[in-house]
Protein backbone atom coordinates (compact mmCIF):
# COMPACT_ATOMS: atom_id res chain seq x y z
CA UNK A 1 0.00 0.00 0.00
CA UNK A 2 1.62 3.05 -0.77
CA UNK A 3 0.63 6.49 1.00
CA UNK A 4 2.30 9.89 1.24
CA UNK A 5 2.20 12.87 -1.13
CA UNK A 6 1.44 12.33 -4.89
CA UNK A 7 3.93 14.33 -6.88
CA UNK A 8 2.38 13.71 -10.52
CA UNK A 9 1.06 16.86 -11.72
CA UNK A 10 2.95 18.88 -10.14
CA UNK A 11 3.38 22.63 -12.11
CA UNK A 12 5.14 25.23 -10.02
CA UNK A 13 8.05 23.37 -8.77
CA UNK A 14 9.90 25.79 -7.32
CA UNK A 15 13.80 25.94 -5.71
CA UNK A 16 14.30 23.31 -3.13
CA UNK A 17 10.65 21.38 -3.73
CA UNK A 18 10.35 18.15 -2.11
CA UNK A 19 8.13 15.48 -2.28
CA UNK A 20 8.04 12.12 -0.87
CA UNK A 21 5.94 8.87 -1.24
CA UNK A 22 6.05 6.43 1.35
CA UNK A 23 5.28 2.62 1.97
CA UNK A 24 3.94 1.01 4.94
CA UNK A 25 6.57 -0.16 7.85
CA UNK A 26 8.51 -3.24 6.16
CA UNK A 27 11.98 -1.62 6.33
CA UNK A 28 12.69 -1.59 3.08
CA UNK A 29 15.27 1.42 3.77
CA UNK A 30 14.79 4.93 2.09
CA UNK A 31 16.26 6.24 -0.74
CA UNK A 32 16.80 10.02 -1.43
CA UNK A 33 16.98 11.27 -4.42
CA UNK A 34 17.89 15.02 -5.74
CA UNK A 35 16.38 15.13 -9.65
CA UNK A 36 15.92 18.14 -11.61
CA UNK A 37 12.60 19.76 -11.97
CA UNK A 38 11.48 18.49 -15.00
CA UNK A 39 11.39 15.15 -13.42
CA UNK A 40 8.84 15.74 -11.24
CA UNK A 41 5.79 14.07 -12.93
CA UNK A 42 8.00 11.11 -13.90
CA UNK A 43 9.71 10.50 -11.17
CA UNK A 44 6.77 10.86 -9.08
CA UNK A 45 4.95 7.94 -10.73
CA UNK A 46 7.81 5.28 -11.00
CA UNK A 47 8.41 6.47 -7.05
CA UNK A 48 5.31 4.71 -6.66
CA UNK A 49 6.50 2.34 -8.99
CA UNK A 50 9.56 0.93 -6.81
CA UNK A 51 7.93 1.16 -3.85
CA UNK A 52 5.78 -1.63 -5.17
CA UNK A 53 8.28 -3.44 -6.14
CA UNK A 54 10.60 -2.86 -3.18
CA UNK A 55 8.46 -3.52 0.06
CA UNK A 56 9.27 -1.25 2.86
CA UNK A 57 10.93 0.71 1.02
CA UNK A 58 10.55 4.91 1.53
CA UNK A 59 11.64 6.94 -1.64
CA UNK A 60 12.06 10.70 -0.44
CA UNK A 61 12.77 13.17 -3.87
CA UNK A 62 14.08 17.07 -3.87
CA UNK A 63 13.33 18.47 -6.81
CA UNK A 64 14.86 22.13 -8.43
CA UNK A 65 17.45 23.57 -10.63
CA UNK A 66 20.14 20.96 -11.83
CA UNK A 67 22.42 23.68 -10.54
CA UNK A 68 21.06 24.25 -6.99
CA UNK A 69 21.05 20.56 -6.24
CA UNK A 70 24.65 20.47 -7.37
CA UNK A 71 25.42 22.54 -4.87
CA UNK A 72 23.72 21.11 -2.73
CA UNK A 73 25.68 18.01 -3.21
CA UNK A 74 28.69 20.22 -2.82
CA UNK A 75 27.76 21.39 0.52
CA UNK A 76 26.86 17.65 1.99
CA UNK A 77 23.32 17.58 1.45
CA UNK A 78 22.24 13.65 2.41
CA UNK A 79 21.26 11.64 -1.04
CA UNK A 80 21.61 8.62 -2.95
CA UNK A 81 20.97 9.73 -5.98
CA UNK A 82 21.51 12.62 -8.39
CA UNK A 83 19.42 13.09 -11.85
CA UNK A 84 20.77 16.28 -13.84
CA UNK A 85 19.02 17.85 -16.99
CA UNK A 86 22.37 18.50 -18.41
CA UNK A 87 25.60 16.73 -18.37
CA UNK A 88 27.60 19.78 -17.33
CA UNK A 89 26.26 19.60 -14.01
CA UNK A 90 26.77 15.79 -13.69
CA UNK A 91 30.28 15.88 -14.82
CA UNK A 92 31.34 19.04 -12.39
CA UNK A 93 30.26 16.05 -9.81
CA UNK A 94 32.27 13.63 -11.23
CA UNK A 95 35.23 15.54 -11.49
CA UNK A 96 34.82 15.92 -7.76
CA UNK A 97 34.86 13.02 -6.54
CA UNK A 98 31.03 13.25 -5.54
CA UNK A 99 29.74 10.28 -7.53
CA UNK A 100 30.30 6.64 -7.26
CA UNK A 101 30.52 4.59 -10.69
CA UNK A 102 29.86 6.32 -14.05
CA UNK A 103 26.39 8.06 -15.02
CA UNK A 104 24.13 6.54 -17.08
CA UNK A 105 22.05 8.98 -19.79
CA UNK A 106 18.76 7.72 -19.49
CA UNK A 107 16.72 9.69 -21.27
CA UNK A 108 16.44 13.01 -23.69
CA UNK A 109 14.46 16.18 -23.60
CA UNK A 110 14.04 18.87 -26.12
CA UNK A 111 12.57 22.70 -25.65
CA UNK A 112 9.70 24.37 -26.69
CA UNK A 113 8.04 27.91 -26.32
CA UNK A 114 4.69 27.40 -23.90
CA UNK A 115 2.18 30.54 -24.58
CA UNK A 116 -0.89 31.33 -22.30
CA UNK A 117 -4.15 29.50 -23.98
CA UNK A 118 -5.87 33.17 -24.54
CA UNK A 119 -2.00 34.39 -26.25
CA UNK A 120 -2.60 37.84 -25.39
CA UNK A 121 1.04 38.70 -27.35
CA UNK A 122 0.18 37.36 -30.27
CA UNK A 123 2.67 34.57 -30.67
CA UNK A 124 1.94 32.59 -33.42
CA UNK A 125 5.59 31.05 -34.03
CA UNK A 126 8.69 30.97 -32.56
CA UNK A 127 10.17 34.04 -34.59
CA UNK A 128 7.40 35.92 -32.55
CA UNK A 129 8.86 35.81 -29.36
CA UNK A 130 11.42 38.83 -30.37
CA UNK A 131 8.43 41.51 -30.79
CA UNK A 132 8.74 43.97 -28.87
CA UNK A 133 6.67 44.20 -25.22
CA UNK A 134 7.03 39.93 -25.06
CA UNK A 135 6.73 39.66 -21.34
CA UNK A 136 9.02 36.79 -21.54
CA UNK A 137 10.19 34.73 -18.26
CA UNK A 138 13.34 32.21 -18.20
CA UNK A 139 14.90 30.41 -15.19
CA UNK A 140 18.05 31.76 -13.81
CA UNK A 141 21.25 31.84 -15.75
CA UNK A 142 23.16 28.83 -15.21
CA UNK A 143 19.70 26.23 -15.11
CA UNK A 144 20.45 23.82 -18.04
CA UNK A 145 16.59 25.32 -19.64
CA UNK A 146 17.78 28.79 -19.50
CA UNK A 147 21.02 27.87 -20.66
CA UNK A 148 19.61 25.73 -23.73
CA UNK A 149 17.07 28.62 -24.71
CA UNK A 150 20.29 31.03 -24.91
CA UNK A 151 21.94 28.24 -27.01
CA UNK A 152 18.85 28.10 -29.13
CA UNK A 153 19.10 31.86 -29.62
CA UNK A 154 22.68 31.99 -30.59
CA UNK A 155 21.59 29.44 -33.38
CA UNK A 156 18.69 31.19 -34.59
CA UNK A 157 20.86 34.64 -35.17
CA UNK A 158 22.05 32.47 -37.69
CA UNK A 159 18.53 31.75 -39.16
CA UNK A 160 16.64 35.09 -38.67
CA UNK A 161 19.61 37.69 -38.16
CA UNK A 162 22.09 39.07 -35.98
CA UNK A 163 20.15 40.56 -33.09
CA UNK A 164 17.27 38.44 -33.03
CA UNK A 165 19.03 36.51 -29.69
CA UNK A 166 19.16 40.34 -28.07
CA UNK A 167 15.60 41.37 -29.08
CA UNK A 168 14.57 38.19 -27.41
CA UNK A 169 16.77 38.60 -24.37
CA UNK A 170 15.73 42.49 -23.88
CA UNK A 171 11.95 40.44 -23.28
CA UNK A 172 13.03 39.04 -20.45
CA UNK A 173 10.59 40.52 -17.03
CA UNK A 174 11.80 37.74 -14.40
CA UNK A 175 13.81 34.98 -13.94
CA UNK A 176 12.96 31.94 -11.51
CA UNK A 177 14.38 29.48 -9.95
CA UNK A 178 13.70 26.44 -12.28
CA UNK A 179 12.06 25.83 -15.68
CA UNK A 180 8.80 24.36 -13.59
CA UNK A 181 8.35 27.69 -12.06
CA UNK A 182 9.30 29.93 -15.77
CA UNK A 183 6.31 27.57 -17.01
CA UNK A 184 4.11 28.36 -14.02
CA UNK A 185 4.31 32.23 -14.37
CA UNK A 186 2.59 31.82 -17.88
CA UNK A 187 0.23 29.00 -16.19
CA UNK A 188 -1.45 31.42 -13.95
CA UNK A 189 -1.08 34.13 -16.74
CA UNK A 190 1.64 36.42 -15.25
CA UNK A 191 3.98 36.16 -18.84
CA UNK A 192 3.36 35.85 -22.25
CA UNK A 193 5.88 33.13 -22.90
CA UNK A 194 8.40 30.80 -21.37
CA UNK A 195 11.31 28.40 -22.53
CA UNK A 196 10.62 24.77 -20.81
CA UNK A 197 11.17 21.50 -21.83
CA UNK A 198 8.20 19.25 -24.09
CA UNK A 199 7.86 16.96 -20.90
CA UNK A 200 6.91 20.31 -18.71
CA UNK A 201 3.36 20.42 -21.23
CA UNK A 202 1.81 18.13 -18.87
CA UNK A 203 -2.22 16.90 -18.88
CA UNK A 204 -2.72 19.43 -16.04
CA UNK A 205 -1.71 22.76 -17.40
CA UNK A 206 -3.17 21.79 -21.20
CA UNK A 207 -6.61 23.87 -21.16
CA UNK A 208 -3.77 26.87 -19.77
CA UNK A 209 -0.98 27.08 -22.07
CA UNK A 210 -0.32 26.00 -25.70
CA UNK A 211 2.91 24.97 -27.19
CA UNK A 212 4.29 26.83 -29.80
CA UNK A 213 6.92 24.82 -31.59
CA UNK A 214 10.79 25.66 -32.19
CA UNK A 215 12.24 24.45 -35.55
CA UNK A 216 13.98 21.17 -34.85
CA UNK A 217 17.63 22.80 -36.85
CA UNK A 218 17.58 25.03 -34.27
CA UNK A 219 16.19 23.25 -31.18
CA UNK A 220 18.41 21.27 -28.95
CA UNK A 221 18.40 17.62 -27.58
CA UNK A 222 19.40 17.71 -23.88
CA UNK A 223 20.57 14.72 -22.26
CA UNK A 224 19.69 13.54 -18.59
CA UNK A 225 22.10 11.37 -16.57
CA UNK A 226 21.70 9.91 -12.99
CA UNK A 227 24.48 8.49 -11.03
CA UNK A 228 24.56 6.72 -7.58
CA UNK A 229 26.34 9.46 -5.25
CA UNK A 230 29.66 8.22 -3.46
CA UNK A 231 27.98 8.99 0.21
CA UNK A 232 25.11 7.15 -0.66
CA UNK A 233 23.35 6.01 2.87
CA UNK A 234 21.21 3.47 0.56
CA UNK A 235 23.69 2.71 -2.23
CA UNK A 236 21.86 -1.03 -3.06
CA UNK A 237 18.64 0.88 -3.54
CA UNK A 238 20.14 3.88 -5.63
CA UNK A 239 21.14 0.70 -8.16
CA UNK A 240 17.45 -0.31 -8.10
CA UNK A 241 16.36 2.58 -9.02
CA UNK A 242 18.94 3.72 -11.56
CA UNK A 243 18.09 -0.22 -12.75
CA UNK A 244 14.13 0.83 -13.31
CA UNK A 245 14.83 4.12 -14.92
CA UNK A 246 17.01 2.61 -17.78
CA UNK A 247 14.95 -0.42 -17.85
CA UNK A 248 12.03 -1.16 -19.58
CA UNK A 249 9.37 0.25 -17.51
CA UNK A 250 10.79 2.94 -16.49
CA UNK A 251 11.53 4.18 -20.30
CA UNK A 252 7.49 3.60 -20.48
CA UNK A 253 7.02 6.07 -18.09
CA UNK A 254 9.40 8.64 -19.23
CA UNK A 255 7.91 8.20 -22.33
CA UNK A 256 4.28 9.15 -21.21
CA UNK A 257 5.41 11.88 -19.86
CA UNK A 258 6.83 13.33 -22.30
CA UNK A 259 10.58 12.04 -22.51
CA UNK A 260 12.18 10.73 -25.40
CA UNK A 261 14.58 7.08 -25.05
CA UNK A 262 18.12 7.95 -24.45
CA UNK A 263 19.25 5.55 -27.05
Amino acid sequence: MVSGLALAGSTGCGRGSTGEASAESGGGGTLTILAASSLTDAFGQLARIFQKQNSGSKVKMSFGASSDLLTQIQQGAPADVFASAAEEEMDTAVKQGLVSGKPEVFVKNREVVMVPKDNPANIKSFKDVSKPNVKLVLAEEGVPAADYAVEILGKADKEYGPGFKKKVLSNVVSREADVRASVNRVVVGDADATFGYASDYTPDIRDRVKVIPIPPNLNIVATYPVATLKDAKSPDLAQKWIDLVTGEEGQRVLKKWGFEPSA
